[in-house]
């Protein structure tokens, strides 16, 4: 028997989908619809125990999944409150990048250094840029907001003989791939993405990302090429939020 309460969603107790999900989902329809607007207080543990007829524990598990998926945080002593939903970034147009698709949105959006230098390239970099062991790298590690939120890590690897003397170039909000095309004449051409869900995040990485430790993120691993099929870009970058990709009909 489903337990109903005005405008506020249905806990149907009959079916196999688990009770804590049913609530997440209500609680994400009631944010996504603008019913619950961020700032706003959800009800207590105890409001959603009377009203779905459902334990504590079951709501804590839907409480958590959505503190760590990004549309709730809690206050000690005060409660739990919608934050900002999560961005959504979308992987189109190949190999757009960031900037040009955050501007193309017109995304407010920052992009922050936290490491540049010139390395020797480690034995995964050089072989994903077909590069010796310990040639020099231009390497660059940066944070992503959008909307003011933290929303990615990325880590940028670039066979430095491509791009003398880019550390000086490369700043805060300043393109990579705007920089290598116009500065340096390389048209990034093809190239592959893998994505991979992962658990587990660095003390960094969570303070960064203002993210928990049991956070999902989704794991890019890239390299790009240019119409000769030379490596120009290898990047690693973990995503806190959403993303979509498009597809089209190829056929036609």
């Amino acid at each position: 028997m489903a337990n109903r309460s005005e405008n506020q969603g249905v806990i149907n107790k009959s079916i196999p989908t688990p009770l804590y999900y049913q609530l997440l989902e209500i609680i994400k329809k009631q944010i996504d619809s603008g019913d619950l607007k961020p700032g706003d207080a959800i009800p207590t543990e105890k409001d959603l125990m009377d009203q779905y007829e459902i334990s504590r524990a079951t709501i804590r598990q839907a409480i958590l999944q959505l503190v760590n998926d990004g549309y709730l945080r809690r206050e000690k002593s005060k409660g739990t409150f919608v934050t900002t939903p999560p961005s959504k970034f979308r992987f189109i147009e190949g190999l757009r990048g960031f900037s040009a698709e955050m501007n193309r949105h017109d995304i407010p959006y920052v992009s922050k250094i936290l490491e540049k230098a010139v390395i020797p390239a480690d034995e995964k970099v050089a072989k994903r840029l077909a590069i010796p062991h310990g040639e020099l790298i231009f390497y660059t590690h940066r944070l992503r907001l959008v909307n003011d939120r933290p929303f990615l890590l990325d880590r940028h690897y670039v066979p430095y003989k491509l791009v003398p003397g880019i550390e000086t170039k490369i700043a805060d909000n300043i393109s990579l791939y705007s920089t290598l095309e116009n500065d340096y004449k390389l048209l990034l051409h093809h190239g592959w993405r893998e994505f991979e869900p992962i658990s587990s995040s660095s003390k960094e990485e969570i303070e960064l990302l203002g993210i928990y430790s049991t956070t999902h993120l989704l794991y890019v691993e890239s390299l790009l090429y240019d119409k000769d099929d030379m490596p120009i870009d290898y990047f690693e970058a973990k995503i806190h939020g959403k993303f979509t990709v498009d597809v089209m009909n190829t056929s036609e």
